[in-house]
């Protein structure tokens, strides 16, 4: 730990060539809109300030564009830890959500792929306020929500470690909503779990198991029609297990994850129209990485997802469906190691989906840089 009183600022750009197709959209390829880009889709300032030997203060500030612009500077991490021993750590305040496989998503530097995942930014129809809704999710609009908060973090109280082996991590939370939401004060009477698990049984593998359970809905004067302890039931339940395999310069992981929200479906005028209805979806992920053995810092990957909502049913309209269709997203790219603060990729989002077929196609040139 470094000395009592030392100040350590890091942070992080990414800088990106990008061409996205005729119906680009940051809900739905991650691309502000179909014109050839250059910008800087990110940026963080991370701080650490030690109190002890024990103790200190960490956290972040940020811009992206969530949104489709740029966003203001916002802290999307600022906490206080106790590390009472080798083993144990003690979180208090916002931290990145333990959830996944986080440590390659959270920032363009560690993450081989260009995009995030389809469970991190395709919004289902369930809204924080409305629960269900008909139509298409919008941030102009009504918002939904992915399986997994896109700016990955959370807000309350977090216990993490490792057996003395380090055979087992683990991080364990409450906080203040679901792993699809955030709130930055309490809005329930009742907090959210969130756990991640991560065994390594022999050196060349990795079993990951991560869960959450907690409400997810606000209160606001649309739902007045709830009760306080009636919007605290619907809850999101989500589930993630992966294995992943590492032999010499190849790397295979296999991912399922299962994500329901419980919710109402409250109309534009605040009535509710129904009371439960369970919304479904599974994730499915694949992605192989390969490191070029002539080329130090090289290599190349390969990412398959398929992402399929399951169908719910409307009592009061006679409806069953799909609330958003199938969809499948494959990724190549290919990247280089510059040196130990700069990451080069070159990246090709080949996207389908089923029903009305979308031109969301993306061509991606990131340059990440740490400093």
């Amino acid at each position: 730990m470094p000395a009592r009183g030392q100040l350590n600022i890091g942070g992080e750009a990414a800088f990106e060539l990008r061409k996205g197709g005729a119906d680009s959209d940051p809900t739905v390829n991650q691309t502000p809109n179909d014109k050839w880009l250059v910008y800087a889709p990110s940026l963080r300032l991370f701080i650490n300030a030690p109190i002890s030997d024990e103790w200190f203060v960490s956290g972040a500030l940020q811009s992206d564009y969530y949104r489709g612009s740029r966003s203001d500077v916002l802290v999307s991490s600022l906490n206080i830890n106790w590390i009472p021993n080798e083993s144990l750590k003690i979180t208090a305040g916002r931290f990145t959500t333990p959830f996944g496989r986080y440590d390659e998503l959270l920032l363009s530097s560690k993450n081989p792929f260009v995009h995030l995942p389809l469970s991190h930014v395709w919004n289902m129809p369930v809204n924080q306020k409305r629960g269900y809704f008909f139509g298409n999710s919008s941030y102009e609009g009504t918002a939904g929500q992915s399986l997994v908060y896109r700016r990955l973090y959370s807000q309350g109280l977090k216990v993490s470690g490792t057996t003395l082996n380090e055979v087992l991590q683990y991080e364990l939370a409450a906080t203040l909503t679901g792993v699809s939401s955030y709130t930055d004060i309490g809005e329930q009477n009742r907090p959210a779990f969130i756990g991640r698990l991560e065994l390594r049984p022999v050196i060349w593998n990795k079993i990951g198991l991560s869960f959450g359970r907690g409400p997810y809905l606000l209160e606001d004067p649309i739902n007045n029609v709830l009760s306080d302890d009636k919007r605290a039931d619907y809850l999101q339940n989500i589930v993630s297990a992966y294995t992943e395999f590492s032999y010499h310069y190849y790397q295979l992981t296999l991912q399922y994850t299962f994500n329901r929200w419980d919710s109402p479906w409250i109309n534009e005028t605040g009535q509710l129209i129904e009371e439960q209805i369970a919304n479904d979806v599974e994730h499915y992920l694949a992605k192989f990485k390969v490191r070029f053995p002539f080329l130090v810092g090289g290599y190349g990957a390969v990412r398959y997802e398929h992402y399929i909502p399951k169908e719910i049913r409307l009592d009061s309209q006679n409806i069953t469906g799909k609330p958003s269709p199938d969809k499948d997203r494959i990724e190549f790219v290919m990247g280089y190691q510059i040196n130990r603060n700069l990451l080069l990729k070159t990246s090709y989002l080949l996207s389908r989906n089923d029903g009305t077929e979308l031109q969301d196609d993306v061509f991606a040139v990131q340059l990440s840089a740490r400093f």
